[in-house]
């Protein structure tokens, strides 16, 4: 039976990433972005996932498709105009990935936005699997690269641990369950790494990666608001964006889940060797000294 996979946000962090795993596996696979950028070595489709017309014609033949949503206001839209389209198309599987601890019921912005889309998936009568991949090393990357660039870290999250999981593992799992959708409908994975590390844990695991202290301050709510209200972001964003920071600063993301070992037969990756891997792009002047 054939299994031609489209993974949907293709350019993006775990886009990217689990592309490469579905190449590298061999596997039928296709790219989807809604900003026109191809993803070398695979077919590409552009659609927008808020255009149901496009998105027909994406999802055209596909058998398989791993779901992932931007974060932004009308995401719970948008996973509607997916899910229908889907089954429309006759998509005979969806993988999609969510958050930790998503709940429809949930007291934090990001836990119930997440948690409704993951209902929308449930209730849409196609079989489905849930990844749900806890705070992301990368993220200490991408939005936080600067300030690790800079020397210190400033974040609303107090002491608060996490257990971090490696991109690469995330979609290393998702890449095998695309592959063998069935084994996996109806399941639920929490994705984590094997210890939970609070922010200064971490930049001391990142100094030493890079040879030099990286310090770290747990700012004010108040002040995290305001400098995000300053770089322009909108007020869901930023209330999506601080409902996360008070989970963490809460320890909810400390738990480890056995999902990741379970699932690639082998330990998760440690953050030590996140940092190691990754220590040159820290070593980078800061963008706005560029």
């Amino acid at each position: 039976m054939s299994n031609t996979i489209l993974v949907t946000g293709a350019t993006g962090t775990v886009g990217r990433e689990l592309v490469k795993a579905l190449t590298v596996a061999g596997a039928d696979v296709i790219a989807m972005s809604s900003t026109g950028k191809v993803v070398e070595g695979v077919e590409s489709r552009v659609a927008d996932l808020a255009d149901p017309a496009s998105l027909a014609g994406a999802f055209r033949g596909i058998d398989t498709l791993f779901l992932l949503l931007p974060l932004q206001a009308n995401m719970v839209e948008l996973a509607r105009n997916a899910v229908a389209t889907a089954r429309a198309a006759g998509v005979r599987h969806i993988v999609r990935s969510s958050g930790a601890e998503a709940d429809p019921a949930s007291a934090s912005a990001i836990g119930r936005v997440q948690g409704e889309i993951d209902q929308l998936v449930m209730q849409s009568g196609v079989p489905y699997t849930l990844t749900r991949p806890n705070c992301f090393m990368q993220n200490y990357l991408t939005f936080y690269g600067d300030m690790i660039r800079a020397g210190t870290l400033y974040l609303p999250q107090g002491d608060g641990k996490a257990s971090f999981v490696d991109v690469r593992d995330v979609a290393a799992v998702n890449a095998s369950i695309l592959q063998h959708p069935a084994a996996h409908a109806g399941k639920t994975y929490t994705l984590t790494g094997g210890k939970a590390l609070s922010n200064t844990e971490v930049t001391q695991c990142i100094g030493a990666a890079l040879g030099r202290n990286i310090g770290y301050v747990a700012v004010p709510d108040d002040a995290a608001v305001a400098s995000m209200r300053e770089a322009g972001m909108d007020e869901w964003s930023i209330e999506t964006v601080m409902s996360l920071n008070r989970v963490i600063a809460a320890g909810h993301p400390a738990a480890v889940s056995p999902d990741v070992e379970r699932l690639l037969g082998r330990a998760p990756n440690t953050f030590e060797k996140f940092a190691a891997d990754y220590a040159a792009s820290w070593r980078q002047q800061p963008s706005g000294q560029r």
